[in-house]
Protein backbone atom coordinates (compact mmCIF):
# COMPACT_ATOMS: atom_id res chain seq x y z
CA UNK A 1 0.00 0.00 0.00
CA UNK A 2 1.31 3.43 -0.82
CA UNK A 3 0.16 6.98 -0.24
CA UNK A 4 0.16 9.75 -2.85
CA UNK A 5 -1.01 13.31 -2.28
CA UNK A 6 -3.54 14.75 -4.70
CA UNK A 7 -1.00 17.47 -5.57
CA UNK A 8 1.58 14.83 -6.58
CA UNK A 9 -1.03 12.99 -8.60
CA UNK A 10 -2.15 16.18 -10.34
CA UNK A 11 1.39 16.93 -11.48
CA UNK A 12 2.21 13.31 -12.38
CA UNK A 13 -0.81 11.02 -12.99
CA UNK A 14 1.49 8.19 -14.11
CA UNK A 15 2.34 7.66 -10.42
CA UNK A 16 -0.74 5.43 -10.20
CA UNK A 17 0.65 2.80 -12.55
CA UNK A 18 4.35 3.52 -12.35
CA UNK A 19 5.24 0.89 -9.73
CA UNK A 20 3.17 -1.92 -11.21
CA UNK A 21 -0.46 -2.74 -11.69
CA UNK A 22 -0.91 -4.57 -8.39
CA UNK A 23 0.01 -1.58 -6.23
CA UNK A 24 -2.97 -0.28 -4.25
CA UNK A 25 -2.82 3.43 -3.52
CA UNK A 26 -4.44 5.79 -1.04
CA UNK A 27 -4.77 9.30 -2.38
CA UNK A 28 -4.67 12.01 0.26
CA UNK A 29 -5.93 15.58 0.39
CA UNK A 30 -4.24 17.76 2.99
CA UNK A 31 -2.73 14.62 4.48
CA UNK A 32 -6.09 12.89 4.98
CA UNK A 33 -7.08 9.75 3.05
CA UNK A 34 -9.82 10.48 0.51
CA UNK A 35 -9.64 7.89 -2.28
CA UNK A 36 -8.41 4.33 -2.66
CA UNK A 37 -7.12 3.32 -6.07
CA UNK A 38 -6.96 -0.42 -6.72
CA UNK A 39 -5.95 -2.37 -9.77
CA UNK A 40 -8.63 -4.62 -11.21
CA UNK A 41 -8.58 -8.01 -12.82
CA UNK A 42 -11.64 -8.87 -14.82
CA UNK A 43 -14.70 -6.82 -15.59
CA UNK A 44 -14.90 -3.40 -13.91
CA UNK A 45 -18.64 -3.82 -13.27
CA UNK A 46 -18.01 -7.05 -11.36
CA UNK A 47 -15.33 -5.40 -9.22
CA UNK A 48 -17.64 -2.45 -8.47
CA UNK A 49 -20.44 -4.85 -7.57
CA UNK A 50 -18.14 -6.62 -5.12
CA UNK A 51 -17.08 -3.29 -3.57
CA UNK A 52 -20.73 -2.24 -3.20
CA UNK A 53 -21.56 -5.52 -1.46
CA UNK A 54 -18.64 -5.04 0.93
CA UNK A 55 -19.82 -1.50 1.71
CA UNK A 56 -23.31 -2.84 2.43
CA UNK A 57 -21.89 -5.53 4.72
CA UNK A 58 -19.83 -2.90 6.51
CA UNK A 59 -22.91 -0.69 6.97
CA UNK A 60 -24.90 -3.61 8.36
CA UNK A 61 -22.07 -4.48 10.75
CA UNK A 62 -21.94 -0.85 11.91
CA UNK A 63 -25.72 -0.79 12.49
CA UNK A 64 -25.51 -4.10 14.38
CA UNK A 65 -22.74 -2.80 16.65
CA UNK A 66 -24.59 0.46 17.28
CA UNK A 67 -27.86 -1.30 18.09
CA UNK A 68 -26.06 -3.68 20.45
CA UNK A 69 -24.33 -0.77 22.16
CA UNK A 70 -27.71 0.94 22.64
CA UNK A 71 -29.36 -2.28 23.80
CA UNK A 72 -31.78 -2.31 20.87
CA UNK A 73 -31.28 -6.02 20.20
CA UNK A 74 -33.47 -6.61 23.27
CA UNK A 75 -36.52 -4.91 21.74
CA UNK A 76 -39.66 -7.00 21.52
CA UNK A 77 -41.18 -7.67 18.11
CA UNK A 78 -44.29 -5.73 19.14
CA UNK A 79 -42.15 -2.67 19.92
CA UNK A 80 -40.40 -2.95 16.56
CA UNK A 81 -43.73 -3.17 14.76
CA UNK A 82 -45.01 -0.10 16.63
CA UNK A 83 -41.96 1.87 15.54
CA UNK A 84 -42.39 0.77 11.91
CA UNK A 85 -46.06 1.76 12.01
CA UNK A 86 -45.18 5.15 13.51
CA UNK A 87 -42.59 5.92 10.82
CA UNK A 88 -44.89 4.81 8.01
CA UNK A 89 -47.66 7.06 9.32
CA UNK A 90 -45.24 10.00 9.47
CA UNK A 91 -44.24 9.37 5.87
CA UNK A 92 -47.86 9.26 4.70
CA UNK A 93 -48.71 12.57 6.41
CA UNK A 94 -45.75 14.52 5.02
Amino acid sequence: MRYISSAELRSNPALLWKEGEDKDTIITVNGKPKVISISINGEPEEVLDLIRRLRAEQAIEHMWQKSTKLGLEKLKLSDINKEIHKVRNEMIHE
